[in-house]
């Protein structure tokens, strides 16, 4: 993944690559993905290295500011960010980073009564939602729709868009490109009928993924809750132009029906009723005082002065209102998209469980993956039509498919600095996410090395700047899983200091120093034994020419060398070469 960073006026000036040694890394990233704020939030931070390219004092990593943009692209999308905040040490920087132009998160728009019907695209005009926002309108599923609507109160431009989509019963995301310099090129506002039965909304319908416990998923846990009050019959009014009361009376016939032709929903009156919630949620034990009566009423007021804008909102309350609330908390991270639907299958629960469920937040993380998260929302439970023998034979071949799974814990993390620390890796294997009892001989394969044992210890400077530790179970003697952990060392330049025991003026021929060549990163010294480094010392003479003979009788490596009066004659200037063993 790179990072790019922009200037104030999103011109490229730097560049964050982790899978490159000249440029600057990053680590402890999370980008934080909302759907219903058509928005999102990243965090990372940079190591203040001192790279090749930098002209001293100047550091790239200063090129990240409380101007900067920073931009990136993912799965083919590019997405910009303003960095909003910044914690700085010594040593790192912290970024927290927010989607969208600033003003449409920070400007705000006045109160606004529409004298007449209006389209999406007309409210965004006459309030001037996109003219100084670089932004327009892209995808737009609900141009033909027209509405009368009134806002009382000041709000951001993001959050009146929001609530104009809403109020359109719509959805929106954003989509910007840039240009290669890294100016904006197009800044899109994409609107979506909202997301039921008939229409996706953001994102798409992914056939083509199962989520299935064990495999992309850890566990699935459901909740019935009955603890808000279950109302089976709503009416709605609103407020008229001159304060009259407004309600539903006079619309013409209406009724919903289940998919097996029952009706679920209708109209009667002033009034909306849930039929078959009432039967299984009455408000009365007994029939003595009339169907009617079993019904528990809600009276609701809706902002809106058309009879079906009011029915309509009267509508989605009820189906709100009239069941019990099924919540399935799904843990788990997939790779999907935001807004995207998908079947998720639960062979655990009987019958088996099988739901539809979206994608409504997401954490990704490039640098540190096993800490990816999505939340789930839009959960519909779908109707098992399996036979009971059929799901038997179903929920055997299921077991039977689990895969394995590894996951690694760690008593020192994998990051480490300067390549001092030291980290021990246990690996745990799992079936169908349950731990296995299976006999598993572990393989380690670090570069060009594979050894095999039940964890595995790693010392920082056996990394140099990141190294892939594969990590493989065998069963049986057959390989069952395998996974990648990946091992980063954030490394600060290496300034060395030449000391003398005994300065390095003298009189009178009299000369004795020792010169120690001492290493120091991070303000600490590290080498103190010499071990880890060679050391080669040259000399130079009063006239500035290497001397040769002297330099061929110390081609070995000393961390410390003595001066004499034999190796001095009126001036000499003794320099040390330091590399790596």
């Amino acid at each position: 993944m790179i990072l790019t960073i922009h200037d104030n006026n999103l011109q490229k000036v730097a560049f964050i690559d982790n899978n490159k040694q000249e440029t600057l890394n990053f680590y402890n990233d999370k980008w934080t993905r909302y759907l219903s704020k058509a928005s999102s939030l990243f965090e990372f931070t940079v190591f203040k290295q001192t790279i090749q390219t930098d002209v001293i004092p100047y550091q790239t990593a200063n090129a990240l500011n409380d101007q900067s943009f920073v931009s990136f692209v993912y799965k083919g999308r590019t997405y910009l960010f303003n960095v909003m905040t910044i914690e700085e040490t010594e040593h790192t920087i912290t970024c927290t980073c927010k989607d969208l132009n600033l003003e449409l998160t920070n400007e705000y728009t006045n109160p606004f009564k529409s004298d007449q019907p209006r389209t999406f695209e007309e409210y965004c005009n006459v309030m001037g939602l996109l003219d100084f926002a670089a932004l327009r309108i892209g995808v737009n599923e609900i141009s033909d729709q027209r509405r009368t609507l009134e806002w009382t109160g000041q709000d951001t431009k993001l959050n009146r868009i929001l609530s104009l989509a809403n109020k359109f019963d719509a959805e929106v995301d954003f989509e910007v490109k840039l240009n290669a310099n890294g100016t904006i090129k197009d800044f899109i506002l994409n609107v979506y009928r909202e997301h039921d039965d008939k229409h996706q909304g953001v994102g798409k319908v992914r056939s083509d993924i199962i989520l299935k416990k064990g495999k992309n998923i850890r566990s699935i846990k459901r909740k019935i809750d009955k603890t808000d009050l279950i109302v089976n019959a709503v009416r709605p009014t609103a407020q008229g132009e001159n304060g009259q009361e407004i309600t539903i009376a006079g619309l013409g016939p209406w009724e919903v029906k289940n998919e097996n032709g029952v009706v679920e929903f209708f109209q009667q009156g002033e009034m909306l009723y849930a039929p078959i919630s009432m039967q299984k949620y009455p408000s009365a034990w007994t029939d003595s005082t009339g169907n009617r009566d079993k019904y528990t009423r809600k009276d609701i007021t809706v902002d809106t002065k058309s009879k079906e804008m009011l029915r309509t909102q009267a509508y989605k309350e009820l189906m709100r209102s009239a069941y019990p609330s099924v919540t399935y908390e799904i843990d788990g991270y997939v790779d999907l998209e935001i807004g995207d639907t998908a079947k998720v299958y639960n062979g655990d629960f009987y019958p088996a469980l099988l739901l539809e469920v979206r994608v409504s937040e997401q954490t990704i993380s490039f640098t540190k993956p096993s800490t990816n998260k999505t939340v789930f929302d839009n959960v519909r439970a779908l109707k098992n039509k399996l036979s009971s023998g059929i799901q038997e034979r179903w929920q055997e071949l299921f077991e039977a498919s689990k895969p394995y799974s590894i996951k690694l814990a760690t008593n020192n993390g994998v990051v480490f600095k300067n390549q001092e620390g030291e980290t021990v890796i246990t690996p745990r294997l799992y079936k169908g996410g349950q731990p296995s009892v299976s006999s598993v001989v572990w393989s380690w394969t670090l570069g060009d090395v594979t050894t095999t044992g039940v964890n595995f210890r790693v010392s920082g400077y056996d990394v140099k700047e990141t190294s892939n530790l594969v990590v493989s179970a065998y069963v049986d003697n057959v390989l069952v899983a395998s996974t990648e952990v990946t091992l980063t060392n954030l490394a600060e330049p290496i300034l060395m200091t030449i000391k003398t025991s005994n300065g390095n003026l003298f009189k009178n021929n009299l000369i004795n120093t020792v010169l120690t060549a001492t290493l120091w990163r991070g303000g600490k010294e590290i080498d103190t034994d010499g071990s880890q480094f060679s050391y080669i010392w040259t000399k130079t003479d009063a006239d500035g020419v290497a001397d040769t003979a002297w330099n061929q009788a110390h081609t070995y490596s000393s961390k410390s060398i003595t001066i004499t009066q034999q190796d001095v004659f009126r001036r000499a200037q003794f320099e040390c070469a330091v590399e790596p063993i």
